[in-house]
C-alpha cells in the first residue's frame, strides 16, 4: 500500500525489514556458526493527518519510532537493566541485533 506524502508522492509509510541468515558448518567440525544481516528501512516520522485510518497509521508509526529510541538510549544508559524491547513488534523484532552480541 502506497499513499502521497508532503515529502514523498508514493510512500510506503510502513517499515521495512529484511532479515538474511547465514548458517556456516566447516567440512569436519560440529559447530554450527550463524550469522545474520538486519536491512531496516524505518518510516519517516509523520504529522497526524485529518482521516481516521490516516491518523491510525501516523500514529502506529510514530508509536513504533518512538519505542525504538526508548530502546537505543536504555542501552546506552545501562545495557544490562531492563530494555522495553516488548513495547513494539519492531524492538521485538530488531531485539538480536540491537541488544545481543551484534558487531
Amino acid at each position: 500500500m502506497t499513499a502521497s506524502t508532503k515529502a514523498n508522492e508514493r510512500s510506503s509509510r510502513s517499515h521495512l525489514v529484511v532479515r538474511l541468515t547465514l548458517e556456516t558448518r566447516h567440512e569436519g567440525s560440529r559447530m554450527l556458526q550463524v550469522s545474520c544481516l538486519n536491512l531496516v528501512d524505518l518510516a519517516g516520522s509523520e504529522r497526524v493527518q485529518e482521516t481516521q485510518a490516516s491518523m491510525r497509521e501516523t500514529c502506529s508509526i510514530n508509536q513504533s519510532l518512538l519505542c525504538l529510541g526508548n530502546v537505543v538510549a536504555r542501552l546506552a544508559e545501562d545495557p544490562s537493566g531492563h530494555v522495553p524491547y516488548r513495547d513494539s513488534k519492531l524492538t521485538r523484532l530488531l531485539q538480536h541485533a540491537l541488544g545481543g552480541n551484534s558487531k
